[in-house]
């Protein structure tokens, strides 16, 4: 029984024509940007967290924003280029208030996505406005505002998170980027006569502004 073989050319342009097919399907879908987000600690339900946002901007580009449920867990952002990009992740509650936050830089030199980007969405930082009653005369000092995690024992402050100073006429002192948590906060003239200072307690929650007012003078 007479077998006929392929000649030379023909075996060589078989395996040219599989070469091909190999290397299309490699780069198939890797130009997409996708990822993939989880928590420092909890998930979606017991942080409260509805939606994840999450907004690619190239250097030197618009922004572009998608919003997937937090329960999926992933999603697509779409086609990219060439370039570097700012990524920033939401975590969204059901009032639409961006409770944790995450941003980073990511480069794809030649337009090339190796995989999903991984998102730890993190507590947003607030900030804490404090107000007192009034200035009472003889004040020449500024109020010392400050911001304390609470003791483990007894009435002393001494774990200081931040601090700030303001004229006691202006009523109010702002602490900015206080990460959510329960602290105590002080207004102190830190003077002799006359001594004024007050503390009050706070809880501060992520991406909303707490204010608290501390009864002095």
């Amino acid at each position: 029984m007479n077998r006929t073989t392929p000649s030379g050319a023909a075996r060589a342009l078989v395996a040219g024509a599989v070469l091909m097919c190999s290397c299309g399907g490699e780069d198939a879908g890797n130009d997409t940007l996708s990822v993939a987000w989880r928590f420092e600690s909890g998930d979606c339900t017991t942080n409260g967290i509805d939606k994840v946002r999450v907004t690619a901007t190239p250097s030197g580009g618009s922004g572009n924003t998608n919003e997937f449920a937090c329960s999926a867990g992933s999603g697509n952002l779409g086609k990219i280029t060439a370039g570097t990009y700012s990524i920033q992740g939401e975590g969204i509650d059901t009032a639409g208030t961006a409770r944790f936050v995450h941003v980073q830089s990511a480069s794809f030199p030649d337009g090339k996505v190796g995989g999903p980007i991984d998102i730890m969405l993190r507590p947003k930082a607030s900030n804490v406005v404090v107000t007192w009653n009034g200035c009472p005369e003889g004040v020449v000092l500024p109020y010392q505002v400050a911001i304390y995690r609470p003791p483990a024992s007894g009435p002393a402050l001494t774990d200081k998170v931040k601090a700030t100073q303001a004229s006691c006429q202006e009523k109010k002192a702002k602490l900015e980027n206080i990460m959510p948590g329960e602290y105590v906060v002080e207004v102190d003239s830190r003077a002799v006569t006359p001594a004024v200072r007050g503390t009050e307690k706070v809880t501060v929650v992520g991406g909303q502004d707490a204010e608290v007012n501390v009864a002095v003078p």
